[in-house]
């Protein structure tokens, strides 16, 4: 029997707390998957690499190894930063066996729940916009098709308007947030679509939006990021035990 182990790869930050908040978050995914080794490695910053991340798998005698993003989107990191690593292990490490599973916000709905409890509760008649921003941009289709399905469940879940904008495009969150006709709306949520609430990116939108809106007429409000809620370690951690069930029993 292949002895398997799982590889988490998370964005890294030169921030200490930060990283420290992943590991603790890390922890907590384990614990709900405690029958296969694992490690953690970071894709920036001073922290553990995806290859050293690797050859500790392997020196725990760990032949097959799933990768496991802690981002939320197919962007370039995804897309080409943790494939390009593990080309590069392989090099050296031919025999190891590697699967990268899905990032985040793609694998499932498990998200939903936690951006519905960011949103607050909206008074009678109260005409209430919700404004997901996300980093990504059209760069990558699959992110935009995405966020419109979440979009629209959200829609039925809540009953309420809910658009999106995203952090980099030729149109931005910010130039979308300005052309909003706001005669119409009553309330604006506007809910940054993060995994870490102490992300630099997070304190950017804050300020960014305060400068477009605190000079309009805007009633409006900033929810609080996903934060690392509880509920994303267990939703990771069904997912990973589902993929691996799959890959290894069919």
């Amino acid at each position: 029997m292949v002895k398997t182990g799982i590889l988490f790869v998370a964005h890294g930050s030169r921030s200490l707390e930060n990283n420290q908040a992943m590991k603790h978050f890390v922890k907590e995914i384990a614990s709900e998957v405690p029958c296969y080794k694992q490690k953690l490695a970071f894709l920036e910053g001073n922290e553990k690499t995806i290859a050293d991340g690797v050859y500790d798998l392997k020196k725990a005698g760990v032949e097959r190894i799933f990768v496991a993003p802690l981002l939320l989107f197919t962007g370039v990191h995804v897309d080409q930063d943790i494939p390009l690593a593990i080309e590069a292990v392989k090099q050296d490490e031919a025999a190891l066996i590697f699967q990268i599973l899905p990032p985040l916000a793609e694998a499932n709905d498990g998200l939903l729940p936690i951006l519905e409890s960011r949103i607050p509760q909206a008074n009678q008649g109260e005409r209430m916009v919700i404004f997901l921003v996300v980093h990504g941009s059209l760069k990558y289709p699959e992110i935009f098709q995405r966020m419109h399905e979440i979009t629209e469940k959200l829609i039925q879940q809540t009953k309420k308007r809910v658009e999106f904008g995203f952090l980099h495009d030729e149109e931005t969150y910010l130039e979308k947030l300005a052309q909003m006709d706001f005669s119409t709306i009553d309330r604006l949520v506007i809910c940054p679509f993060f995994l870490m609430e102490s992300s630099f990116l997070v304190g950017k939108i804050r300020r960014e939006v305060s400068k477009v809106l605190d000079t309009r007429s805007v009633n409006y409000e900033i929810t609080k990021s996903l934060a690392l809620d509880s509920r994303i370690a267990k939703g990771i951690s069904s997912e990973i035990r589902k993929e691996i069930e799959n890959e290894l029993f069919g």
